[in-house]
Formats: structure tokens, sequence, C-alpha cells
């Protein structure tokens, strides 16, 4: 007959295996679920609501004279932001509008000029071919009358003729001769002002400043006024997107300098989220898989995206640059820490009733099917009313 408390012992033996057992498999069960989540669910609380910061700096200077807009308020594309005292900047539209006027009538006159000297040179030049003609008529007529006293002289010593047809024919040699200086002298005269003419000419096409038939003075004359609309049109600042305005700590009657920031805008076309993962986990993250946000701001309350990117590089924490050479600390590490990198993640489904702020901390989930198209950011976005 066997004892009873060898029997309790036994069961007691038996009970504390099956418990240890099912310790063991309860361990490797979650285990398996953690690794299941971590890796092909991975999941962050080192995470933060983004938004693109652009800054408005005045593309002019001069004092704002009218100011738009409150800090935290809610623009549209096109509103009208501030406004720069306009009046110096039309002066100067102006002022390079009757440029252009004076350098056109200009051009105008010297185009004029240039065909006046044109039309001289063709008269002067038929004036030399008419004293050339006429030089060779003169000289023609000089050397016969030369030639015809040259017959003449030797029959007055035989007295063949008189001495008044002699003298006679010595005069008219004379005024044949004084009569082609004449001609060379008008011939002469007659070529100066055509290289005179010439050279008018040039410089008024250089005044011009013709070129394949774009007059470079004129052309510069209404580049001033394209800029001069620009700085008239640089003084009336709008948003270029819709979007919040923070940091505005200005108001009417500063004077703002090029360059100068006065505000900053919260682009509202696109909120993201930068998570931050640990490299062992990036293996399960690709580009086009969904994801879960919650946000502390919105306890419950679930935001779908989409993952647009990781990061491709990250500054190491221990190592420091000194000149060429990077410092390198040594340390003895039992635990190795895995880096992180971040990872841009695309808010889909926005919600007016729940507002995105930059800065708000948020937890995600990468899940492992890829991010359905059935709604894009553009259509999705929601512009909630200014809190």
């Amino acid at each position: 007959m066997e004892n009873p408390q060898n029997t309790d012992q036994q069961r007691r033996i038996l009970i504390g295996r099956v418990l240890g057992i099912l310790i063991v498999l309860g361990a490797i069960t979650t285990g398996s679920l953690v690794w299941r989540i971590n890796f092909q669910h991975p999941r962050t609380n080192d995470a933060m609501i983004r938004a693109n910061i652009v800054g408005i700096t005045a593309e002019v200077s001069g004092r704002i004279v009218e100011l738009h807009v409150e800090d935290n308020q809610f623009v549209r594309k096109g509103e009208l932001l501030y406004v720069i005292d306009p009046r110096p900047y039309q002066a100067k539209l102006d002022r390079a509008k009757a440029e252009l006027m004076l350098t056109e009538k200009e051009v105008d006159s010297r185009r004029a000029t240039s065909s006046s000297a044109q039309t001289a040179i063709e008269r002067l030049q038929h004036q030399h071919a008419a004293s050339a003609a006429e030089v060779k008529r003169i000289e023609a007529e000089d050397k016969y009358l030369h030639h015809r006293l040259q017959e003449l002289e030797p029959l007055a010593e035989k007295q063949y003729v008189t001495g008044d047809q002699l003298r006679q024919a010595r005069s008219s040699l004379d005024a044949s001769r004084a009569e082609l200086a004449d001609a060379q002298a008008k011939q002469r005269s007659a070529a100066s002002a055509i290289e005179e003419a010439k050279s008018e000419s040039s410089r008024a096409q250089s005044l011009i400043a013709q070129f394949n038939g774009i007059n470079a003075r004129v052309e510069a004359a209404r580049a001033q006024v394209t800029s001069a609309e620009l700085e008239l049109e640089y003084c009336f600042v709008r948003a270029p997107f819709d979007a919040y305005i923070t940091n505005l700590n200005t108001r009417e009657g500063e004077y703002a300098k090029v360059g100068s920031q006065l505000f900053a805008l919260v682009d509202d076309r696109h909120w993201y989220v930068i998570a931050d993962f640990k490299e062992t986990y990036l293996k399960s993250i690709q580009p086009g898989r969904e994801a879960e946000v919650f946000l502390v701001s919105y306890p419950g309350k679930q935001f779908r995206g989409v993952v647009t990117g990781i990061g491709w590089a990250n500054s190491p924490d221990n190592i420091k640059q000194q000149g060429v050479l990077p410092e390198v600390e040594r340390t003895l590490n039992w635990v190795v820490l895995a880096s992180r990198f971040p990872v841009r993640i695309e808010i889909l489904d926005r919600d007016p009733a729940y507002p995105l702020r930059m800065g708000m901390t948020a937890f995600v989930t990468v899940l492992d099917q890829p991010e359905k198209p059935a709604v894009s950011p553009d259509q999705s976005s929601v512009h909630p009313h200014p809190q």
C-alpha cells in the first residue's frame, strides 16, 4: 500500500515540472512575439511632428506702412501679409519709364541722322563722280590746247599765223589749266566731304548701338524699367502658400532692410513625422510602407501615414574633429548602443478637430504592408481653423 506522503510529493514534483515547461514555452512565445513586433512592426516613441518653416524676408528696404497679419494667424496663398512704403519705388519706376522714352526718342533721332548721313554720302559721291568726269574732260581739252600751241609756235616764227592767233592759243591753254585746277580742287573737296560724312554716319551708328535688330541702349532702358517694376512689386509681400504665421514681433513703422527676416511661415501643405529608429530596425522599414501615428496631445486618436524616406547620415556623438584628424575617445563598452536614424513619415489623413502643431510628441509604428493609394496627401489635406 502506497504512502500518502510520497504520492503528494510526486504530485507536487509533476506540477512543478509542468509549470516550468509552461514558463519556458511562455518565454519563448513572448520572445517570438516581441521579435515579430520589433522587427516586422518597428515602433518608436522618439518621434516628433514637423512642418517646413520658411522665413519671410524683405527683398527691398523701406518702412512698413501696412501689416495685415497677426502672430499665429492662418493665411491663404496669395494673401497680402504686409506692405513696404512703395512711393520711392514708384518714383524710381516713373523715372525709368521716362528714361526709356528719352532713349527711344534719342535713338530715333540718331537713326534719322544716320539716314541723312547716308543720303548725304550718296549725294557727295555723285558730286565726286561729276567732278572726276569734269577733270577728265578738262584734261583732254588741256592736252589738245597744249598740242595746238606747240603746232602754232613754229608757224608763228615763219609768220604763217598771226601773233593774235598765237596769243589766243596761249590764253586758251592758261584758262584751261586754271579750270583744271579748280575742277581738281572740287574733286578733292568732294572726296573729303565723303570721308567726313562716312565718319559721321559711323559715329551715329555706334551711338544707336544696333545689333541684329536689337538696340542695346533701348534694351538697357527697358531692363531698368523691369527692375523698377519688380522692386515695386516686392513692396507688397504675399503668402507663397497656405501657412501659419509664427514668431511675428514687428508692427507698422518699423524699417525693414533687405534680407532681414520679419517672421516665419509654417507650411500647412505637408505635415510629417520625423521618427528616430534604431539601426537594427532599418531592414524592416521601406519607403512606401504604411505607418500608424499616435500623438501624446490626442490620446486614442490614430493618424495614418506613409514612409517617404530614411536618413542617409548620422553624426556620431563620441567623435570630435580636431583639425584634419578625428579625435576618438578610448572607451570600453559592455553594452553596445545602436545608433538611430531619422525616418520621415508623411501624414495622410488630417482631421480639423485635431490640428497638428510642429513639435508634438508622436508614437510611430511601421506596418508591413504598403500604403494604400486611395488617399493622397493633397486630397486629404485639411486646413483647420487657427487655434
